[in-house]
């Protein structure tokens, strides 16, 4: 079953809206539309009524031959198919007003009195009738008086058409200032969305907590896990340095006694302790140095090349103050690396080691911004490695392969870095200094 894409919340909002104000208008028309028919109908009702009871004050049963008296009737009675019609049933005999001519009618038969109805009158008007009956002189008179609604329906168009035009005007800039109030609640999220981004990028180190209620626990929360990683990140690095310089020391002495005792033990085992301790020390050497260069850095931010380069080789200056060499560092202007310092300080650190630990007098590091990321060259013009050993260096290795002497001293590092960050890693011999050429690259 294929899953539905869910939406954002910024579109749910605003067809829950939208759906809402479209129910609310057309709500609001049917009652605007149905109301000015009600109202007119109902004053028209009055009048006719009122016109009821005059007709049936002017009517004398007594006579043999019932008659409406004229000077009861409105003179729009007589003005023929005028839109205003009556008729009177008398004990039997119909008094018809002239304004019907030859136009028959035919009222009605209600239930009960007063009552309205609709018919059709002359050159088929649409018609309100209103109908009585009342005992007079005891004869009963059943009156029946019409008005033609052509003209008020008419009216009534014209109004529901402008009522229309001006309703879907309201409806759109409702729509319009809902969506920006919309846009302008859901702003908070924006901005958090972009500060989750800036964290990543190592530009800031918390989010801001000035955010909306609704927002708060979920900010409380981000910034818990951040700060909770930080310690654990930097109790890691810091024990990993501490027990670096706490074997020192027993290094040192088992060293000694290695070589107070050399004589008493067998050559080959004498030189296998001797390696082992060797190891050991380079070992806790390196580890003492990345902890250097971690200092009290944290973990996140992003590594801004033109400010910690300069650090780094200033560093390996002193760390190896027996050789005298000059760098040079080619980078964009303001170029920073949307990665973890640490990582960085680790990558560059390892690389810039090997460089200065090999390099006659020259190392060059090149950095180049790519559509797809970031391509990073650290070339020396030391001896190198044979074109042979160049595919050994570049296949996966362990921590045990920088124990070795010769170039791969911190690569297995630098290869674990650059895979976590999928990106890829080749070492070749450096065209201009003739020395290893390292080229990694970051998406």
């Amino acid at each position: 079953m294929r899953r539905l894409k869910p939406r954002h919340i910024q579109t749910r909002l605003t067809l829950w809206l939208l759906a809402s104000v479209l129910v609310l208008v057309a709500l609001f028309w049917l009652v605007t539309a149905r109301a000015p028919v009600v109202l007119t109908e109902n004053y028209v009702v009055d009048r006719l009524a009122h016109d009821a009871e005059v007709l049936i004050l002017g009517v004398d049963p007594t006579t043999d031959s019932p008659r409406l008296d004229p000077a009861y009737a409105n003179p729009i009675y007589e003005r023929p198919y005028s839109g205003h019609y009556y008729q009177i049933d008398v004990g039997g005999t119909a008094l018809r007003s002239r304004s019907l001519w030859d136009f028959d009618f035919q009222p009605a038969q209600l239930e009960s009195f007063p009552g309205t109805y609709h018919a059709t009158g002359p050159a088929e008007q649409p018609l309100l009738v209103y109908a009585d009956r009342i005992q007079k002189e005891d004869t009963w008179i059943e009156v029946h008086v019409a008005e033609d609604l052509s003209a008020l329906g008419e009216r009534i168009d014209t109004f529901r058409w402008r009522f229309a035009i001006v309703t879907l005007i309201l409806l759109g800039i409702m729509l319009v200032a809902q969506r920006l109030i919309v846009r302008a609640s859901l702003r908070p999220l924006d901005r958090v969305r972009r500060d989750c981004r800036r964290l990543e990028a190592g530009e800031i180190e918390r989010l801001d907590e000035h955010v909306p209620p609704e927002l708060q626990p979920m900010v409380e929360e981000i910034n818990h896990l951040q700060d909770a990683m930080q310690r654990r990140l930097s109790r890691s690095r810091k024990a990993l340095g501490n027990l670096a310089h706490a074997l020192k020391t027993p290094i040192t002495l088992i060293d000694q006694v290695l070589q107070q005792s050399r004589d008493e033990l067998p050559t080959e085992a004498a030189e296998r302790l001797a390696e082992g301790v060797s190891r050991m020390r380079r070992i806790t050497d390196r580890e003492l140095r990345h902890a250097r260069m971690a200092g009290e850095a944290h973990g996140g931010q992003r590594f801004e090349v033109e400010r910690e380069l300069p650090r780094l080789l200033g560093m390996f200056r002193h760390l190896h103050p027996e050789k005298t060499f000059t760098h040079r560092v080619d980078c964009p202007a303001g170029a920073f690396l949307r990665a973890d310092r640490e990582d960085m300080y680790e990558l560059f650190g390892n690389l810039l080691d090997n460089a200065a630990k090999w390099a006659e007098s020259r190392i060059h590091v090149e950095i180049i911004r790519a559509e797809d990321g970031w391509r990073i060259d650290v070339s020396d013009d030391g001896p190198g490695v044979p074109t042979d050993s160049l595919q050994e260096l570049s296949r996966r290795g362990t921590r045990l392969d920088e124990s070795r002497d010769g170039h791969g001293l911190g690569l297995a590092i630098v290869r674990e870095i650059v895979e976590l960050y999928r990106g890829s890693l080749s070492f070749s011999r450096s065209p201009d200094l003739g020395g290893l050429g390292v080229e990694v690259w970051l998406p």
